[in-house]
């Protein structure tokens, strides 16, 4: 999901600090800010809370990001987002004869095991904007793209494999996000109950359901 997608406002006009040039203050603000959000939670962390960790001025934050969402929305973005798209991608261009549920198993596992501190901010995130119409508007934004994703990616796995889409893929992208991110905050709180493989399984389940369900309507 490209930043720019949900960022609305423009980074500050002007000559950034010596310090703002190259990816690397870029890098460290991101760094810093996976740190401090984890630590303090994404309402109660502050800009001087990420610039401070990370060593820069404020002007240098300020080239770089247009506030602290956006901070946070491209730290998602580049730790979350990206791995769960490149899932999307397997998913839509693997053969029409090899099974993905295993290897989306296999790259939720990962999340969940590298991200945890990532995914707690999510569910943090996603309760801000339950509360705030403001939050809830670039929340919202983040969602849909993902579920346009995942339909696109759906919708052209079913071509390739000639299975019928019995269930609209954009209504089948909006329930699997969903399914992943309940297990997802399941596996936060109660890690036991969530196998690895779950989640590919239920993908399994509901493909081999549209499967039957085509059999019946070509009977």
């Amino acid at each position: 999901m490209p930043a720019s997608v949900i960022r609305r406002q423009s980074k500050r006009p002007g000559r950034p600090p010596a310090s703002a040039k190259g990816r690397d203050s870029r890098s460290r603000l991101i760094d810093a800010a996976a740190v401090v959000f984890a630590e303090r939670g994404f309402r109660s962390a502050t800009v001087d809370d990420v610039v401070a960790a990370a060593g820069l001025s404020k002007g240098t934050f300020y080239w770089n990001f247009s506030s602290k969402e956006d901070l946070f929305l491209t730290l998602l973005e580049e730790r979350v987002d990206r791995p769960v798209q490149r899932l999307m991608e397997l998913t839509r261009d693997a053969p029409a004869d090899r099974a993905t549920a295993p290897d989306v198993s296999r790259g939720f596992e990962s999340l969940l095991s590298d991200e945890r501190s990532l995914l707690l901010l999510v569910h943090e995130y996603w309760m801000a904007a339950a509360r705030d119409e403001a939050v809830a508007e670039r929340y919202r934004e983040r969602q849909a793209t993902l579920r346009k994703l995942l339909a696109a990616a759906l919708a052209s796995r079913h071509e390739k494999t000639g299975v019928p889409l019995a269930v609209p893929a954009a209504s089948l992208a909006t329930a699997f996000v969903a399914l992943a991110e309940g297990l997802a905050g399941a596996a936060l709180v109660e890690p036991d109950t969530v196998d690895a493989s779950l989640f590919g399984e239920i993908l399994s389940l509901v493909y081999e359901g549209l499967e039957a369900r085509g059999r019946k309507a070509a009977a």
